[in-house]
């Protein structure tokens, strides 16, 4: 399995708490890991890192240089919590040699169970595989994506990208990386949400839709349940989307707030 997770400075370390949770629910080393990051990020992270994944799982450490934060960002004060780092991703696929799949995961997630069953999601011709949004789910809300047009209905189905299935083959194909790209240098004065906006109208009508197990973005409906009940809802990848995250004041406190203070103490022990 081959997981992958992009970043800047400003979310290194809670990556390496998602990374963590991703190892705490798998019992297998057959786990590579790509991260992909900046110079400073890896000569600062790189040794504890690998004592994390010692015997746990395979890493390989990318770094780009800062063309990435001269992408433009989204202006508006409700998402001022996104980092340029964000961009990171769109530019995997030109930088990971060798596996035909790829997953990617957010920084600001938490691994719940065992993510084999999505790995082997069979993906056909879909240059990749997500979750509807759970609070933007049609291209109209929000004011609409810009540079949208005709073809591209009110009501037509809106990813988030913060867990990707990626088909690397079928993505490089269709040049998604340059064709998001081309499209935050064309709408940089009147973006949304940048990248996510982006990958929905690059991958339009050929993506692959997942259940909202894979990327849960509604953790306050998980909190009222008993354990049976949350066991029943299957959760395997939960997404703190939004401005509060467990590491925030604010967020909701409860059980998946705990395992994520457990799982911090235990990077800890890495440094």
């Amino acid at each position: 399995m081959d997981i992958a997770f992009a970043f800047d400075e400003a979310y290194a370390g809670h990556a390496r708490v998602a990374l963590e949770s991703v190892l705490d629910s798998h019992d297998r080393d057959d786990i590579t890991f790509w991260l992909l990051t900046t110079d400073t990020v890896a000569k600062e992270q790189e040794q504890s890192l690998r004592r994390q994944l010692a015997g746990r799982g395979r890493l390989h450490l990318l770094t780009t240089g800062d063309a990435f934060r001269a992408l433009p960002v989204a202006e508006h004060e409700s998402l001022t919590y996104l980092s340029p780092g964000m961009y990171l991703r769109l530019l995997l696929p030109d930088l990971v040699d060798g596996p035909g799949r790829l997953l990617y995961l957010d920084a600001d997630i938490q691994v719940c169970g065992d993510l084999g069953p999505l790995w082997q999601l069979p993906l056909g011709t879909a240059p990749l595989a997500a979750v509807r949004d759970a609070f933007t789910d049609r291209f109209d809300m929000w004011g609409g994506i810009p540079g949208a047009g005709a073809e591209h209905p009110d009501d037509a189905p809106y990813f988030n990208s913060g867990v990707l299935l990626i088909n690397m083959d079928r993505w490089r194909e269709l040049r998604v990386t340059e064709r998001c790209l081309a499209y935050l240098a064309e709408h940089g004065g009147s973006l949304r949400f940048p990248d996510q906006d982006a990958l929905n109208l690059v991958a339009f009508a050929q993506w692959l839709r997942l259940p909202p197990r894979w990327n849960h973005m509604c953790s306050y409906l998980l909190e009222p349940m008993t354990p049976q009940q949350r066991a029943a809802e299957d959760v395997r990848v939960m997404h703190f989307a939004g401005p509060r995250k467990p590491w925030t004041p604010g967020f909701r406190p409860g059980f998946r707030q705990s395992r994520h203070q457990t799982l911090t103490t235990r990077v800890t022990t890495y440094h």
